[in-house]
């Protein structure tokens, strides 16, 4: 039924914006869409306003390391698991310099604050709530190094997240499972945890703090990754080419500028 409501829908679309080239392809092989019609536009910092700033180093409550989460807290989002490596790292490694700063808000914020508890990480959890503008970045710039946690699965492996981005745009490091998109935007600039292991996730990120070099190396990596990337200014005319495209009512013909602009 959602597939046919799917089709139904790509079917009366004018034209079609995807976040990668993934959803563009489902778009076109899964709803029938004329590529010309179906336009890549991705999530992206500002980079003119998203730059580290100021650290808000109360969040590391007074301990070496920050590990840091930015994002919506979803069943999908893997936060729980970040939480499990947490207790791997202080209770079975016995490391008591790592602090976690957990950014943002979701469904599943409840159950994970009462997992934090359950798990005995009151003090080495910190859940700030939902941030945006200068806060955000002072807590982004407080990290020693980023996780991403959403678990290896057929939905986690499509999609696009924010956090690669940001994260790689600061300098930041980071750990992530090894995700389909998820690789295609890091590449070698990320630590790759074995599919939803806690204890692997905690492995990886404990070695991204003590190995400074490799944590120099992974954060140059990013940084020229990002740089690569993110240029709003061509992620921009995708995007007005899409509502140009939707406002003519037209058939494009032949080949158009939003087939060389979506590849």
């Amino acid at each position: 039924m959602l597939l046919g409501l799917e089709r139904l829908t790509f079917k009366t679309a004018d034209v079609s914006i995807a976040t990668n080239e993934t959803f563009r392809s489902i778009a076109i092989s899964r709803g029938g869409m004329d590529p010309d019609r179906v336009f890549v536009v991705r999530s992206i910092p500002d980079l003119t306003r998203f730059k580290r700033t100021a650290p808000n180093t109360a969040l590391k409550n007074g301990r070496k390391h920050l590990i840091g989460y930015v994002g919506i807290m979803g069943n999908q989002d893997g936060v729980d698991l970040l939480i499990e490596a947490m207790a791997d790292l202080v209770h079975r490694q016995g490391r008591r310099d790592i602090q976690c700063a957990i950014v943002g808000s979701g469904t599943e914020l409840p159950h994970l604050q009462r997992l934090a508890a359950e798990r005995q990480l009151e003090d080495y959890v910190t859940f700030t709530g939902f941030q945006s503008g200068q806060p955000l970045l002072a807590s982004f710039s407080a990290f020693d190094v980023g996780a991403i946690p959403d678990p290896k699965n057929g939905y986690n492996d499509k999609i696009s997240m924010n956090k690669h981005f940001e994260y790689m745009t600061l300098g930041v490091p980071f750990v992530q499972f090894d995700l389909v998109e998820g690789r295609k935007i890091a590449g070698d600039a990320s630590l790759y945890a074995k599919d939803n292991c806690p204890r692997d996730l905690a492995h990886n990120l404990a070695s991204l703090l003590d190995d400074q070099a490799l944590h120099a190396e992974l954060a140059a990596r990013g940084h020229v990754r990002a740089k690569a990337l993110l240029r709003w200014d061509t992620e921009r005319n995708r995007l007005l080419a899409a509502y140009d495209l939707a406002l003519a009512g037209r058939k494009p013909v032949g080949a158009t500028t939003a087939t060389a602009l979506s590849k």
